[in-house]
């Protein structure tokens, strides 16, 4: 398990997101967003050169690895929102992301010994090398418990 002791301003992590096919776009967007743009192949071709996902999708592809590869190891007490949630980019079928975590702080609490907060930049490009999304993210992470006295 990592603690927020184990993380340090600056440290960068890699992750790729599985590309996302124009059927599971069109089954995404009719359930959670039904804009044309992802259920229409014609009128967003027009528009966008093909297909497009939602940045909704984009968003929990690109949180994905980072979940499964990462934060499941972490002592996470949970997250505390976006600032500067960004989709700068549509994203086309089949195309995979590369997902970068970069460690902005890392702030222990003043009132609350155990935890504190780690705050970092996650960012997606697409196979041009592309910004496609990024946000700031802070997540309330436990500390090590000899750290807390």
């Amino acid at each position: 398990m990592r603690y927020l002791e184990d993380f340090s301003p600056g440290q960068v992590y890699r992750f790729r997101s599985a590309p996302m096919s124009a059927d599971s776009i069109k089954a995404f967007a009719k359930e959670w967003d039904p804009q044309r743009l992802h259920t229409d192949e014609d009128y967003a071709t027009a528009i966008h050169g093909s297909l497009i996902a939602s940045g909704f999708q984009t968003m929990l592809e690109v949180f994905k690895p980072v979940m499964t590869e990462m934060m499941v190891d972490v002592a996470n007490i949970g997250g505390m929102g976006f600032d500067n949630l960004r989709w700068l980019r549509p994203v086309h079928p089949n195309e995979p992301l590369d997902v970068e975590l970069t460690v902005n702080s890392v702030t222990p609490s003043k009132s609350k010994p155990d935890r504190g907060v780690l705050h970092y930049t996650l960012s997606a490009r697409n196979p041009e090398g592309e910004v496609v999304f990024s946000t700031d993210t802070p997540v309330m992470i436990q500390r090590k418990q000899n750290d807390t006295n």
